[in-house]
């Protein structure tokens, strides 16, 4: 059985592998957004899907075809746009308030998926999900849920935060990440780090929110409460700052230059090995082998640091909630069709070979075919298996809560509350820094 499972897979692998991005033709618009196609099919239905990110183009595409060849009797032509991020959102959002021009689906992002869930824009694909429920992590549907069962949206990935150690930098300070367990442990070994190489051991986003939340949902805190009301002024929030501000202070973290993990001037900066390590998703694994190929055989992927001994240390961070928007003509068939792009072991497949996405699909977490290819660009470049610390943790992972107004205040969180917090307004008291960014937030 082991066998045919594995052969299986390879098949899959390799079908996959010889459509992508056979079928993309792209082009730009006035716009300056991007479309793609998948293979025209005479009598094909005609479905169009917004992105804000390139990278998912041939992803869709791709799948389309995929679709085609095992689904001759409903076959889709599919048109794929993608555009800038905050624009696509907008223009996503005005459509659907308007109930014109929308697209069939569309890929949301975390950060504005909740503006989208609370007025009823999305289709429940409760139906679509169900074949793949006992095949799959069902925490990264669920998030993209309401109070009353209801599915709308399915991820791309599990995004387990993970912590990547620069061994090169360790090794020079005598750590070794297998003795960090708690983040006391992590910051005592930072110290000895900045000591040795003059290296600060992290860093810390002024316009985003990774650490501080990946450090939040290790307390089980949340930026909004249950009934999903912005909930910045928390105990549990005001310890992660001043913990990280007492770490700022003394050197072992630093402000990430360009203020983010997403800029040239970061890239840049961890391409050199000037930081010794870097806490966030495993989906970041695609941001070193893209923009920092001298790290290449450096980088070891270990588990986070937690606050106390014998704490679970899972959680998800980020993400993409791809969803059928209300009002398309092809309701049923596009809940299929993305149930089947997200969720089947050909599309988990394709996001982990192409795009190093840790599949949310359980059992391609043991199989070696996926494993144990040293022909992949991921596992050749790092010096641990990732798939060793999905297996270890499971699926019981703790997720944000993105419900009712996290967009709105994820908004004031990356715009002014960290930035305020570790740079603008460092000797502010916190719980008053906290009060005045709630009361910002506008929705």
């Amino acid at each position: 059985m082991k066998k045919k499972l594995i052969a299986a897979f390879l098949t899959t692998a390799m079908l996959v592998s010889s459509l992508a991005g056979s079928a993309v033709i792209a082009h730009a618009s006035e716009d300056g957004s991007t479309q793609g196609t998948n293979t025209f099919v005479d009598g094909g239905t005609e479905m169009s899907f917004w992105t804000f990110q390139e990278l998912h183009v041939p992803f869709w595409t791709t799948m389309a075809d995929v679709w085609n060849e095992q689904n001759p009797d409903r076959p889709i032509n599919l048109t794929v746009t993608n555009g800038e991020s905050h624009s696509t959102h907008s223009k996503l959002l005005i459509a659907c308030q308007s109930g014109e021009g929308a697209p069939d689906m569309a890929d949301i992002e975390i950060g504005y998926y909740g503006s989208f869930l609370k007025d009823g824009y999305l289709v429940p694909i409760n139906d679509a999900v169900e074949p793949y429920e006992n095949d799959v992590v069902m925490s990264r549907i669920s998030m993209y849920g309401d109070n009353e069962g209801n599915y709308y949206g399915v991820d791309f990935h599990l995004g387990e935060t993970v912590t990547y150690y620069n061994m090169e930098v360790l090794e020079e300070a005598g750590v070794n990440p297998d003795d960090i367990v708690t983040w006391d442990d992590y910051f005592e070994a930072g110290q000895k780090v900045l000591e040795a190489t003059g290296k600060p051991m992290t860093a810390v986003e002024t316009a985003d929110l990774f650490l501080p939340q990946a450090m939040m949902l290790e307390k089980n805190a949340q930026y909004v409460d249950e009934e999903g009301n912005p909930n910045l002024v928390t105990e549990e929030h005001a310890d992660v700052i001043e913990y990280i501000r007492s770490k700022l202070a003394d050197g072992t973290i630093e402000i990430a230059p360009g203020g983010g993990f997403h800029t040239e001037e970061w890239y840049g900066h961890l391409n050199a090995g000037d930081v010794a390590s870097i806490t966030m998703p495993l989906w970041y694994m695609g941001r070193f082998t893209d923009y920092c190929g001298d790290l290449k055989g450096k980088i070891a992927i270990c588990e986070m640091p937690v606050w106390n001994e014998g704490d679970v240390r899972a959680v998800l961070q980020g993400g993409t909630g791809t969803s059928v928007i209300k009002g398309t003509e092809n309701e049923d068939l596009a809940k299929d069709f993305l149930a089947f792009a997200k969720l089947s072991a050909e599309g988990c497949t394709y996001e982990w070979n192409e795009l190093g996405f840790d599949p949310i699909r359980t059992e391609l977490w043991d199989d070696p075919a996926i494993t144990e290819n040293m022909d992949n660009k991921f596992l050749s470049y790092f010096q641990t298996n990732p798939f060793d610390i999905l297996k270890k943790n499971g699926t019981e992972l703790t997720a944000p809560d993105i419900s009712g107004q996290y967009a709105a205040t994820y908004q004031t969180l990356v715009s002014t509350t960290y930035s305020n917090a570790f740079e603008m307004s460092v000797d502010e008291d916190v719980n008053e820094l906290l009060q005045n960014e709630q009361d910002s937030i506008i929705f």
